[in-house]
């Protein structure tokens, strides 16, 4: 079968679809913004597992540069589990999902509104209990998704994201409109990364390294390359990875490192100075700016803002990992042991 018979590739396909839906749902950002503002919020949690997980990761740096409140991780099975009960006065708690219906983030939510939260949920399906137990509900407005593996929905995640986020700052300069067809640009030229998906080895060692925005995709990348194609894979931060992980490192290694147009050039500059030390093939994606001639790049979206470079490069991800897959012999739209609902306690 060829990239365009499977499922992922038309969901992938859709990206512009879904962020024009996004951007043109104005008011309901504006809503929550209001709601936001409206309470004393000192601090902020994301609710999330998986895929939206990743996007979390996203959310969280977006509030804190832009924002500069503190923002932390939520653990679900404190509550689930461990049944804790938590004062969460002056707190907002976003949860981030694909379907809203995971156990563990509905019992979290439950618990975040009975200890004083807000509780804003970002779903896919305005349906879902999470949806529907959140103070205000942001649609994604992705449509279904019938490949397991998510991909229109988590771009959505991280628009939903930046439109929150410029809501809630009230800065009407920011435009995002352009971004449709700066995703449009993107998937014109997708297919010049079959080349690439070709020649990665499932065999050898694979690192993938990101940075301040792009830390989102680099843990989302290797988990897609885990759900459709069953290696394990590395997707780090480049500076944790100097912190004990970079001595697995060698010259059979693959290093895929995510620099978005607009990131600042020391966020990978030191880290790739140790990685290339130990002379392993080394992959970018996005900017251009810190490779080597000997370095081959995969050229990503020419934002000057890298909050936009990190969405519109969301699809290359997902596009590689839908390659990959294929050559590896694996159906990408049905991954062994996965469901669109992952039920967790």
């Amino acid at each position: 079968m060829k990239v365009k018979d499977f499922k992922m590739y038309s969901e992938i396909s859709e990206t512009p679809d879904v962020f024009s839906r996004l951007i043109n749902s104005e008011a309901q950002f504006k809503q929550a913004a209001e709601k936001i503002k409206a309470r004393n919020i000192t601090n902020v949690i994301i609710l999330a597992r998986g895929t939206s997980d990743n996007a979390g990761h996203y959310l969280k740096f977006l509030i804190e540069v832009r924002l500069g409140l503190p923002v932390g991780l939520a653990s679900p099975s404190s509550v689930s589990i461990y049944g804790a009960k938590v004062d969460f006065k002056n707190t907002l708690v976003i949860a981030l999902s694909q379907s809203g219906k995971s156990p563990d983030l509905l019992a979290f939510a439950s618990a975040s509104k009975e200890g004083g939260a807000l509780l804003i949920a970002m779903t896919n399906n305005s349906d879902s209990p999470l949806a529907k137990a959140g103070d205000i509900h942001i649609d994604l407005s992705a449509g279904p998704e019938i490949a397991v593996a998510a991909t229109k929905s988590y771009s959505a995640e991280l628009l939903a994201s930046l439109l929150l986020v410029d809501s809630w700052i009230g800065n009407k300069r920011e435009v995002r409109s352009h971004l449709v067809d700066s995703s449009k640009k993107c998937l014109s030229n997708i297919s010049n990364l079959d080349g690439f998906a070709n020649s990665l080895d499932a065999k050898r060692e694979i690192v993938i390294i990101g940075r301040g925005y792009a830390y989102a995709n680099a843990k989302e990348l290797a988990l897609k390359i885990q759900e459709t194609s069953y290696i394990p894979v590395q997707g780090m931060s480049s500076a944790d990875y100097q912190h004990g992980p970079i001595a697995t490192l060698n010259s059979d290694s693959q290093v895929i490192a995510l620099s978005p147009s607009g990131m600042p050039k020391q966020a990978l500059e030191d880290s790739m100075v140790r990685i290339r030390q130990s002379e392993p093939e080394i992959i970018w994606l996005g900017s251009n700016e810190l490779a080597l001639t000997k370095e081959r790049v995969i050229k990503g979206s020419n934002q000057a803002k890298e909050e936009e470079s990190t969405i519109i490069d969301a699809a290359l991800i997902q596009y590689l990992t839908l390659g990959f897959a294929i050559k590896n012999g694996f159906n990408p739209d049905s991954p062994a042991g996965l469901s669109e609902v992952t039920k967790t306690l």
